[in-house]
């Protein structure tokens, strides 16, 4: 019954901040009913058309295990995560990816299943959440306010916001901060290992709807993550995410960035946006120039992605990668 009430208590800050930080993601699985079945299948194509120009187009993944085409790939993914979020990874990250990946093309390591790649990335997030400091936790509720900059409008909202439209409006930065920082609290209480079941299984349902999204959208390269005609997960012999794709989705999911639209055109969309709230707020909003997309002070989602996309974090998932998912 006291594990029941920890529950209960935690509950509904455990589902906000694992929204955030388990990679709840835009897009989700796509099922169209028969009364909407044309206007699903076209957003199906305007969608699976914005990853082709996004991650399809400037993205380029290892299709064998020579290492030169291996590092290309480790830079290739590495140059758009920075690009879009400011994220730098380092060199020695990038050559322990490079050694991971080159790994598993040439057969000796293993792919990850959907389960086993959520497993892996829940583990990490849920260790990083426990070790947050106050200090961190003030960042995570001031970055989850949205974008930033000294000429806002006063009008314009600065309400906590999640990924999918969650909005906690009218909720004062102290109060969001002490429902953070019980869910800290409560990971390392008896509760800890309920709540981490219920956040692993909210990662695998979405890692899966991702998984099935990329595969539909750039089969060349992301074909061995779902089976299509089947609408299951692949069986084949090259089946499951290889460490480079695991690091790019799992840059996705915390990010909350789709990996749709190239560069450009996510920079045309962010003036399109800025157009959209001028006209809104009745004030001019600021221009996106100079700012990412995503990632602390995205203009488009901003999210603490310092805290859990940094070296530490990114090479304990690393760590589970190379075993093979889990704790």
């Amino acid at each position: 019954m006291k594990h029941l009430t920890l529950l209960r208590r935690a509950g509904y800050a455990f589902v906000a901040l694992g929204l955030l930080c388990a990679a709840v993601i835009a897009v989700g699985v796509w099922h169209s009913s028969a009364v909407q079945k044309d206007e699903r299948a076209e957003g199906r194509r305007k969608y699976h058309a914005r990853l082709r120009d996004g991650v399809g187009r400037e993205v380029e993944l290892a299709s064998g295990d020579s290492p030169a085409q291996i590092r290309r790939a480790v830079d290739s993914v590495t140059k758009f995560i920075e690009k879009r979020s400011g994220v730098s990874v380092s060199e020695a990250t990038k050559d322990r990816l490079a050694a991971l990946e080159e790994r598993v093309q040439s057969g000796n390591g293993r792919r990850l299943t959907v389960n086993a790649f959520s497993a892996a990335l829940s583990a990490t997030v849920l260790q990083r959440l426990a070790s947050l400091n106050d200090e961190e936790i003030a960042h995570v509720d001031d970055t989850l306010r949205g974008f930033n900059a000294p000429d806002m409008p006063k009008n314009h909202s600065h309400d906590f916001q999640l990924p999918q439209g969650y909005v906690f409006i009218r909720i004062p930065p102290e109060e969001i901060i002490g429902r953070l920082k019980a869910v800290r609290d409560q990971l390392a209480t008896p509760a800890g290992e309920a709540l981490a079941g219920m956040f692993t299984q909210t990662v695998q349902y979405h890692v899966r709807g991702h998984a099935q999204n990329l595969a539909e959208a750039v089969p060349e390269q992301f074909g061995n993550l779902w089976d299509v005609a089947g609408d299951r997960e692949s069986t084949a012999a090259d089946a499951g995410f290889t460490p480079l794709q695991a690091f790019l989705v799992a840059y996705s999911l915390l990010s909350n960035d789709g990996l749709g639209y190239s560069q450009a055109n996510l920079s045309k969309r962010m003036e399109i946006d800025r157009k959209s709230m001028t006209k809104t707020l009745g004030q001019p909003f600021p221009s996106p120039e100079g700012h990412r997309a995503y990632g602390v002070n995205g203009y488009d989602f901003s999210s603490p992605l310092d805290l859990f996309f940094d070296e530490q974090t990114v090479n304990r998932f690393l760590d589970r990668v190379e075993k093979g998912g889990g704790a």
